[in-house]
């Protein structure tokens, strides 16, 4: 093997650990996307037993507030995870083809 099928190999392999780490984050970000789920809900309902009286309205938006806030917080960071994995993704597969292309159209010919 040269220098340069050694650094298919490498490219190879590279791609195989951003497809994996690109994998792991999507997995992250779905558990991320139910828990924001599941506190929006939770935020909605409080919202609405308040907004019943436009008397206790400003008590329920002023106590879910800070909810809120970091609800979407997380809806940003799920986002530009979300933009993370993707480029892992491409860049994975990328590697993984220019490293493949490597290793075989760059063996070394044997003389005669």
């Amino acid at each position: 093997m040269n220098v340069k099928q050694t650094l298919g190999a490498v490219l190879f392999v590279v791609g195989i650990g951003l497809l994996f780490l690109a994998h792991y984050i999507n997995v992250q970000v779905e558990e991320g996307n139910s828990q924001i789920f599941s506190a929006q809900q939770k935020v909605d309902k409080g919202n609405s037993l308040f907004s019943l009286s436009p008397y206790s309205k400003p008590i329920g938006q002023s106590m879910t507030s800070s909810a809120q806030k970091k609800i979407n917080e997380g809806k940003d960071t799920v986002a530009y995870y979300t933009v993370v994995a993707e480029r892992c993704q491409v860049g994975g597969i990328a590697a993984m083809i220019v490293g493949a292309g490597m290793m075989i159209f760059l063996r070394n010919k044997k003389r005669r």
